[in-house]
């Protein structure tokens, strides 16, 4: 009830006062404020301390709480706040923390405990959060008043709030005089929660805690919102007196200071005299001003836009600073209070060349324009943008140098111009391009006085936008080789970094630079390393920070100088809240789960609300560029541990995640399944090289990738890159690479890296003088995790011995299995000893028990470095019984080895092995080609400057087994002849080879001689050895997922899924042109059938271009059960436009299913992946006629519906299928939609089709091959031969034809000139006979009829020739017709017969036995009547040599 809470409050009151009678006896001492500072109690008259012992915050809190000091914060022991003198009453307190005074808790008796040899140097404190404090402003001296219940912060009334207690307000908080209080500000929480009393300060209190104050009437306070204060003051000094006009001093810490006039600008000019109510800004007239009354000169420079409306909102610089000793002060004259009116600015007219243009001596015009630097870490460094016309534009980097940076520096009070950056290299804006071609002299007090093409005229885009980086901007940082929140400080000032004396630093400028980056609220100074090695500035010392001061920048200090301390007196900062972020999972540094390290345990972020602008801010935190994804629901894997973060929103320009707006740290309501993740950029990549290990280097700026220059690009600064991006050791650096774009766009800082930095990130860097790098061309790098190789003997390296490789940091021997000639010699002109002399077998057992290495490089000798070689690291033999290899070279001196002979090759049945042969002089060099590896395809030989081939005469495995093991490729499996990888080009330099199989060379075998054949191209050899590989994925429906087989030793295999890795999957994934990324499927089915199960245990390394060069297991016919079998899905997934091989036919995207026969049954059709049905609206035996002839299953008999064939499943394609009946494809037929259709399973179309299907030859034209591009069945030779074949038959077919037609019509006119004076019936006869024979059937049957009803009707009418003799027409004899008359007779034959055709509704016009009563019998359609037609009725004959005969 009210009641209850009255008598609360009134209880709660009459506590606070009796706190306040009994504090009397407790005080907190030599601290910065009255609440925190050294621990004292009064007692029997006398102060003295508490000591350390057992010394925690629940005691703090004790103090606190007694004092009215809000919460304990800290409880610093050691004399932290300096030791005392007098007696120390206590040697330890306990308390639980919930006590109202330090006696209530356990103690022993209270006495001086110095004669018992306790010192003062373990005096306890304590730091409390104050009584009073403004929130939520935009500076530590504004904001809402809030007071400390002792359990939280609780917001005062404006009802009744005063200008004096606001006054006492922030002098207690060290903020000088108020400068206007507010209220109508909105509580912080709905719940309007507000505190009790009124304050009544009479203005003199020294803090609120000892004003008066009075309950609010029943323990509520009247208002309309939270007390809002503003404190802070400035002004102008003339004469002793403030007016509008005179040198400008500001009230810092209680005391009025001038400021120095070194970065002074009119921007801020305009400021004060509109915080002072006196216009706007006349001039700022140079001094020097010597400071009346001597007071002390600050330093802090202001950046003001000019839109302010106090100089304190502007932002400010207090560290380092000029020397103002000489009192070279700020000085201002305002236009007044009364309303001036000043020229308008000329924006069309630029001020003279040679101008100083100065503002000290022009009369400042009208003008609203405002200039600023943005995305540029500060107010001295960023994109140029000015505002007018309400909207911020920026300026083109035509013609833009420093003359034009000096006057943004300089107009915008940031000292001198370090550099002028263009190409957007802070970033590209956005709307109006203001100015271009601008030429300042660099006088002109604006930039826009400038002369240019104009206001608004330009022929830039925002890729061009200028930037500057002026000698005031500022940076911070801990430099460390393994924290991020502990390291030597330094601040990067006038271009360089350089480091920060430890003298003078407190806790408090402690916890500002860690709360400034990002590392929690306190730390200390660490005195305990060793002394830094090697030499940079040491740029500020005496950093005094004050509570009022949000960054370091705030925070005065002595003047710079480049050798502000000794080097011993560098800062080392541990910071205590050491926070670290991290990505995990995601294959590098740069991608991963988003982790943060706080209070020891590495925790995870939520998803909610995750998007690119939280994913920027990690992604520039660590340095890694920009973020490319926001990755959702544990993408990267599941975290463990705690949930920090949740509902992050980001703005994308935070300098840590967990300063962006959240719940709450560690307020969450998700589980690990919605941990969040990123891909960035990085901040260094190589591009334009064979994979991510070699290539033009390449930063990124924010925006995009930008190339560095090669000018002073050293090598620790690509061995820096090299190992950053995981790519082993550089192993060359290379300059004059041309760049990216033609404009020749380039970094504009040099990099100045010592090797050991883990980061590109975290190398000092020195900007290029005038913002423009020198160079010859862009710096470009070549990685190598085989950079290292050495021949060692008996623990020493030398030109002999077991050849090792430095692989992963690890020295590792290397198999000889796949060990060759050409190999030995790349390594022995690598290591500088001369050439190879032999590569004798072993065994020789490894020295020091190292693990051997399976790689196998595939030299053509030709090569200077190993790791230039091709490699294969997948598989490899088993190499446990030591089998290195072992090479002997020739040494340092040269060598004159003998000349390798042409005419003579080594006598049949020679061993001739390279263990004990001398290695000849021969330049010679062997590759494969074509054949997708270097293990399989055309051999080709290098001599005398030409590739030339081998000639298949004789060629054999005893040959290809040579070529093999000459290759390090292992067994030879094929011999192919004919050119089977293709023709090669060039000389044909061997023919007629007769190998034994054991030469070392394949030159060396018995041939017809160098350079002699009778041979051509087409007659290439070719080899596949043991050794070539070939990668795919086998699914019935998908591309780019199934199962995963490998190509070995002659045989397709499966792949072993443990233990791979996203990385394997995604360089699978990108070397089957699937897209760059995808996933193991574990959830489908065992697979059916036995194959090998080749490989198992691939671990890929980002130096990996291909799964080839991916160390594995070594090959075994079983490395896993069939139940381990990989099954990969990758990014570019999607069902297969065929069912079968791609690409296909229409043909082989049809079928018929559920018939008795494969030529009827429900039809079905192949779309998107999966087979579905055909719904039956409107199909007809039209749609019938077209799959039945597409199936090649002659004509159709009936168009079934309602599922006759039984229902289908899956999707049903097509519905309303209309189709003339002559289309060549279902497909050409009109439909719905595909998948659109108001069907079911219980209406799927069928058809019923004459005839058996025909096969075809199969269609491989255009067939897609795996990476073993083995040729097809049919070669282009082959496809021409028949093609041309094919021709010659129909030409062959046509002249038999028109025989045979030549010699009927010389028979039919001889008969007819011999039997001129038969009857008409016998020559009528005789024509049916005729037509009969030319034809090849029955002539002219009706329905009912059949031979021997003819025959006999032919044979009554031959013997009684005179019956019915004149029911026939006389034929007239009239010679024999013109052919185009036959021709004309036989189309008017065909129209009509085919207008009968079309008068029915079907496409055919009979069923099959209206048109051919006998069994499998087909009768010609021009020769059928109509139906119940005599089968001779009103047929018209013409022969040749006859006139028209009619029958009726």
């Amino acid at each position: 009830s009210a009641a209850s809470r009255h008598f609360c409050h009134i209880l709660f009151v009459t506590c606070m006062l009796l706190c306040t009678f009994q504090s009397a006896s407790l005080r907190l001492k030599n601290g910065g404020h009255r609440c925190e500072g050294r621990v004292e109690v009064k007692h029997r008259g006398k102060w003295g301390t508490v000591n350390d012992y057992k010394w925690s915050l629940e005691e703090a809190a004790v103090v606190c709480r007694r004092l009215g000091c809000g919460a304990a914060i800290d409880a610093p022991q050691g004399s932290y706040f300096g030791p005392a003198v007098g007696p120390i009453w206590f040697p330890f307190i306990s308390c639980t923390g919930t006590e109202s005074a330090l006696k209530q808790c356990r103690h022993p008796t209270v006495k001086d405990y110095r004669p018992q040899g306790y010192s003062h140097d373990h005096d306890a404190g304590a730091v409390c959060s104050g009584f009073m404090r403004l929130a939520d402003g935009d500076r530590p001296c504004s904001g809402r008043v809030e007071v400390h219940s002792g359990e939280d912060w609780t917001p005062v009334s404006d009802r009744n709030f005063t200008f004096p207690t606001a006054q006492v307000i922030c002098a207690e908080l060290g903020c000088g005089n108020v400068v206007s209080v507010l209220g109508h500000v909105p509580f912080r929480e709905s719940d309007g929660r507000i505190w009790a009393e009124e304050f009544r300060c009479k203005g003199e209190e020294p803090e609120l805690w000892s004003c008066p104050r009075v309950p609010c009437p029943r323990g509520t306070c009247h208002h309309s919102g939270v007390a809002h204060i503003v404190c802070s003051e400035v002004r102008l000094m003339k004469n002793g007196s403030s007016q509008c006009e005179g040198q400008v001093e500001m009230n810092i810490s209680g005391r009025w200071r001038a400021l120095c006039a070194s970065h002074w600008s009119l921007a801020n000019a305009n400021v004060v005299c509109r915080q002072l109510g006196c216009g706007v800004a006349i001039s700022t007239p140079r001094g020097p001003h010597f400071v009346e009354g001597s007071d002390q000169i600050s330093t802090a420079r202001f950046h003001c836009s000019g839109a302010e409306s106090f100089l304190w909102s502007c932002p400010v610089t207090a560290l380092g600073g000029p020397d103002c000793s000489h009192g070279n002060t700020a000085s201002v004259i305002c236009s007044g209070n009364q309303t001036q009116v000043l020229p308008q600015c000329n924006n069309s007219r630029s001020e003279p060349a040679g101008s100083a243009g100065s503002e000290e001596s022009a009369l400042y015009c009208s003008d609203n324009r405002q200039l600023r630097l943005v995305e540029g870490g500060g107010p001295c460094a960023g994109r140029v943008e000015i505002l007018a016309q309400g909207s911020w534009g920026t300026i083109c980097d035509d013609s833009w140098d420093l003359d034009d940076a000096r006057v943004v520096c300089r107009q915008l009070g940031c000292g001198e111009a370090l550099n002028a950056m263009r190409s957007a290299h802070f970033g590209a804006g956005s709307g109006p391009i203001w100015l271009d071609d601008l030429n300042c002299t660099g006088n002109e007090s604006h930039v826009w006085r400038c002369p240019s093409q104009g206001w608004g005229r330009h022929d830039c885009r925002h890729k061009q936008d200028a930037g500057v980086i002026c000698s005031e901007f500022l940076a911070l940082r801990m430099v460390s080789k393994d924290k991020q929140c502990a390291g030597w400080l330094e601040v990067f000032y006038n271009g360089t970094w350089g480091s920060v004396c430890r003298s003078s630093i407190k806790d408090i400028t402690v916890s500002i630079i860690c709360s400034q980056l990002g590392c929690g609220d306190s730390g200390s100074l660490n005195s305990s390393v060793a002394l830094r090695e090697g030499s940079r500035p040491r740029w500020v010392d005496g950093i005094r920070c004050q509570n009022t001061d949000t960054s370091l920048w705030q925070c005065p200090s002595d003047p710079w100088n480049c050798s502000s301390c000794s080097p011993k007196e560098e800062a080392y900062i541990s910071c205590a809240d050491s926070r670290q972020l991290r990505l995990v999972d995601g294959g590098g540094p740069c991608a991963g789960r988003v982790e943060i390290l706080d209070q020891g345990s590495w925790g995870t972020i939520c998803d909610d609300g995750w998007d690119l602008d939280d994913a920027r801010v990690v992604c520039r935190q660590l340095g890694c560029g920009g973020a490319l994804s926001a990755l959702q629901f544990a993408e990267l894997g599941r975290g463990s541990g705690p949930i920090w973060l949740d509902e992050l929103n980001c703005g994308g320009k935070e300098s840590h995640v967990w300063r962006c707006p959240s719940r709450g740290w560690g307020r969450h309501d998700c589980s690990h399944a919605e941990d969040a993740g990123v891909v960035c950029s990085g901040f260094v990549h190589l591009a334009g090289g064979e994979g991510p290990c070699s290539g033009r280097v390449e930063v990124y700026s924010g925006e995009d990738w930008t190339p560095v220059s090669d000018g002073n690009f050293t090598l620790p600064t690509a061995q820096v890159i090299c190992a950053e991006l995981g790519c082993g050791k550089a192993v060359s650096v290379l300059g004059h690479m041309p760049f990216r774009e033609s404009d020749g766009r380039v970094w504009a800082e040099e990099f100045r890296c010592e090797g050991e930095e883990p980061k590109l990130w975290s190398c000092p860097r020195v900007p290029c003088p005038g913002g423009t790098c020198h160079h010859s061309g862009a710096a470009q790098v070549v990685c190598s995790v085989y950079a290292e190789v050495r021949l060692m003997t008996k623990g020493s390296s030398q030109c002999e011995g077991q050849v090792e490789m430095n692989i992963s940091g690890r020295w590792r021997a290397l198999c000889a299995s796949h060990w060759s000639l050409a190999n030995a010699n790349v390594v022995c002109r690598q290591l500088g000893c001369g050439v190879t002399i032999s590569t004798p077998r072993g065994p020789h057992f490894v020295e020091g028990g190292d693990h051997i290495s399976t790689v196998r490089f595939h030299c053509s000798g030709a090569e200077s470095f190993l790791w230039t070689c091709p490699v294969t690291a997948l598989g490899g033999p088993d190499c446990s019984h030591g089998n290195t290899a072992y090479v002997i070279c020739s040494g340092n001196q040269t060598q004159a080895l003998p000349q390798c002979n042409d005419s003579l090759s080594e006598p049949a049945g020679s061993a001739a092995s390279e263990e004990r042969a001398p290695y000849c002089s021969d330049s010679r060099q062997l590759r494969l080609v074509d054949g997708g590896g270097p293990c399989a395809g055309r051999v080709e030989i290098l001599d005398q400057g030409s590739w030339g081939t081998i000639c298949d005469d004789g060629w054999d495995l005893d040959d290809a087994r040579v070529v093999c093991r000459q290759l390090g490729c292992g067994e030879a499996l094929n011999a192919t002849r004919s050119a089977h990888f293709g023709a090669g080009s060039g000389p044909i330099w061997l023919d007629d080879l007769n190998c034994t199989g054991n030469e070392s060379h394949v030159w060396r075998c018995p041939s017809r001689g160098w350079g002699r054949h009778d041979c051509r191209h087409k007659e290439d050899a070719g080899v596949i050895c043991s050794e070539f590989l070939a990668l795919r994925m086998v699914s019935e429906d998908q591309e780019c997922a199934g199962w995963l087989e490998v190509f070995y030793n002659g045989t397709w295999g499966s792949v072993c899924r443990s233990p791979m890795e996203d990385i394997t999957v995604s360089m699978i994934c990108r070397q089957l042109g699937c897209g760059d990324s995808g996933s193991l499927n574990s959830s489908v089915a065992l697979r059916e059938g036995s194959r090998p199960q080749w490989v198992d245990g691939i671990q890929c390394r980002k130096t990996d271009t291909s799964l080839w060069q991916c160390p594995s297991d070594p090959w075994n016919y079983n490395s896993c059960s069939p139940k381990e079998e990989a099954y990969i899905s990758c990014a570019g997934r999607r069902p297969k436009s065929c069912p079968a091989a791609a690409p296909c036919t229409d043909r082989e995207k049809l079928r018929l299913r559920g018939g008795d026969s494969e030529c009827s049954g429900r039809v079905e059709v192949w779309h998107s992946g999966s087979w579905g049905t055909v719904c039956d609206d409107s199909w007809s035996l039209a749609e019938a006629e077209v799959v039945c002839q597409q199936l090649g299953c002659g004509q159709a008999l009936e168009a079934m519906q309602a599922a006759m064939f039984g229902p289908g499943n899956g999707s049903i394609w097509l519905d309303e299928a209309r189709c003339e009946g002559w289309e060549s494809s279902l497909w050409d037929c009109a439909a719905e939609p595909w998948g659109q259709s108001d069907c079911k399973h219980e209406e799927d179309a069928g058809v019923r089709c004459s005839g058996a299907r025909k096969t075809l030859p199969p269609n491989t034209a255009g067939t897609r091959t795996t990476s073993n591009p083995l040729p097809g069945i049919f070669s282009l030779p082959g496809v021409l031969c028949l093609i041309l074949g094919s021709f010659l038959f129909l030409v062959l077919l046509i002249l038999v034809t028109q025989l045979l037609r030549w010699r009927a019509e010389r028979r039919a006119l001889s008969s007819y000139e011999d039997a001129l004076a038969e009857a008409v019936y016998e020559e009528l006869d005789y024509l049916v006979t005729q037509k009969e024979g030319l034809l090849g059937i029955p002539a002219f049957l009706s329905d009912g009829e059949d031979n021997n009803d003819f025959r006999s009707a032919r044979d009554q009418r031959t013997d009684a020739p005179g019956e019915d003799y004149d029911d026939a027409e006389e034929v007239p004899v009239l010679g024999v017709p013109p052919a185009s008359q036959k021709r004309e007779e036989e189309v008017l034959l065909e129209k009509e017969d085919g207008i009968r055709s079309s008068q029915t509704d079907s496409f055919l016009n009979v069923s099959r036995e209206e048109a051919n009563p006998g069994e499998g019998e087909e009768s010609p359609w021009l020769l059928q009547g109509e139906k119940g037609d005599p089968g001779y009725d009103d047929v018209e004959l013409s022969v040749l040599g006859t006139s028209s005969v009619i029958f009726s």
